[in-house]
């Protein structure tokens, strides 16, 4: 598909999320508008989880798109391939051991430093249009909050970068990657391949305790397959289930 970017950046801002969200909602946007804050105060993560992000440090900022090609049932293939988007970008900055922590988040060994949220909404079965908020630690060289692992590109390359430039590097990723959107084969053995965990026993925790576990893969709605150590296969929806670094 292709895909150009109209970039708006506001000096502040609660969430960039949100505020597309209200802007969707009066018909004010359109495919491939982004809405950069050079300070967001309140960025949310996954489960409404706290983002944080020193003003003019890092890159958060929120992606317009509509009228994909994607169904309700498959919504998940757009996670994997802006997971795989911002893999790529990492591994343009010879950032090693990358790996996409499953459902959204990425990681370097076993420190966060980039992830995302999705905000959809359908017509019918069919995607009438989806807000992604990306956050992805740039400059950050302290975190204040008590996030346990946290990490930026500065602190593992020694370099300080344009967060406007990397804006623009991480938005041509995602560009590329979205004209595979329908290539389904590709995209899941990609993500798969890359995903934290995969394929090697881990530590995990459910409602009923810890166990050990090997990722076996995700399905069609985005939900984690692992297979205990007794041979079951069990599927967790998101927050069901604990990694254990």
């Amino acid at each position: 598909m292709n895909l150009k970017f109209n970039i708006r950046t506001v000096p502040q801002i609660a969430s960039t999320n949100k505020r597309m969200q209200e802007l969707a909602e009066e018909n004010q946007l359109q495919y491939g508008d982004v809405l950069r804050a050079v300070n967001q105060n309140f960025g949310i993560g996954q489960q409404g989880n706290a983002w944080e992000s020193e003003a003019g440090k890092n890159l958060t900022f929120s992606l317009y798109l509509e009228e994909l090609p994607i169904q309700a049932s498959q919504i998940f293939q757009l996670n994997k391939i802006i997971s795989l988007a911002m893999f790529d970008y990492l591994i343009a900055h010879s950032v090693e051991n990358v790996k996409i922590k499953w459902p959204n988040d990425l990681y370097v060994e076993n420190k966060k430093i980039a992830g995302m949220l999705t905000h959809n909404r359908f017509f019918g079965n069919q995607l009438k249009s989806s807000i992604v908020g990306i956050g992805l630690n740039v400059n950050q060289m302290h975190f204040l909050s008590d996030a346990p692992n946290p990490i930026s590109l500065t602190q593992i390359t020694n370099q300080t970068y344009s967060v406007e430039e990397e804006l623009q590097k991480l938005l041509n990723e995602i560009a590329n990657r979205m004209t595979q959107i329908e290539n389904e084969t590709k995209i899941n053995s990609e993500y798969l391949a890359h995903v934290y965990g995969f394929d090697s026993w881990r530590n995990y925790k459910d409602e009923s305790g810890t166990f050990q576990a090997i990722i076996k893969g995700v399905d069609e709605y985005g939900r984690l397959q692992l297979e205990k150590k007794d041979g079951e296969i069990a599927t967790y929806d998101i927050k069901a289930i604990e990694f254990l670094l």
